[in-house]
């Protein structure tokens, strides 16, 4: 069963996230986040916590860009309606530990039984490695950060809208993936079972164990 757990501003919406696992973290336990599984841990746990990104050039676009991405998002689709709970926490009653909070729920006109997920990314890719990487794909990170979402929320399809910057040109481009749930059925399982195995050890106050790295010193 679908639960939203609202909060009336971002400190409260904050606040408390040791005691789940979010969307943007998904990646991190797979190993394909911008942080290490190991560093989440002891996140978790309250060994560390986290540097804000608040200063960092790259988020504060991201930041900006948003709200206006959502309605550009509207302009392009106009069968499209997105309804946008910034501090809310979407989760399963089963796992209140697995926890999204959407960039908008998004539905066409007249069918608001029937809601998909909303993603808004923005990037700049400075190589050809970078173009790749969304090429008729998104990143990994990315990826796992979708089906984490499917997961909290129980919704079957997804939307990821992206502005690629080009970081010679500085010429911008818009993007539009499509997800089916079925289709990510195998990785969002695999996904949750990491997550279950990651959360244990959270529980447990008890490292997680790493892969070795044969030949290094």
């Amino acid at each position: 069963m679908l639960t939203y757990e609202h909060h009336d501003n971002r400190q409260d919406w904050l606040s408390g996230r040791e005691k789940f696992i979010g969307a943007s973290e998904a990646g991190a336990i797979l190993g394909v986040g911008f942080v290490s599984k190991i560093d989440l841990w002891r996140e978790k746990t309250g060994r560390s916590v986290r540097m804000s990104l608040d200063n960092n050039e790259a988020v504060q676009y991201g930041t900006r860009a948003e709200p206006a991405l959502r309605q550009l998002f509207l302009a392009k689709y106009p069968n499209m309606c997105i309804q946008y709970r910034p501090f809310d926490y979407l989760y399963q009653e089963e796992r209140p530990w697995l926890r999204a909070t959407l960039d908008g729920e998004v539905y066409e006109y007249g069918r608001a039984d029937n809601r998909g997920i909303l993603e808004i990314k923005t990037a700049t890719c400075s190589s050809r490695a970078d173009w790749k990487k969304w090429d008729g794909r998104v990143p990994d990170g990315y990826y796992a950060q979708i089906c984490h979402q499917f997961l909290a929320t129980g919704f079957s399809w997804a939307y990821l809208f992206a502005e690629l910057t080009s970081g010679t040109t500085g010429n911008s481009e818009l993007r539009l993936y499509y997800f089916n749930a079925r289709d990510c059925y195998k990785d969002m399982k695999y996904l949750l079972e990491e997550e279950e195995e990651f959360w244990k050890y959270v529980q447990l106050d008890k490292m997680p164990p790493t892969p070795l790295r044969i030949g290094e010193s």
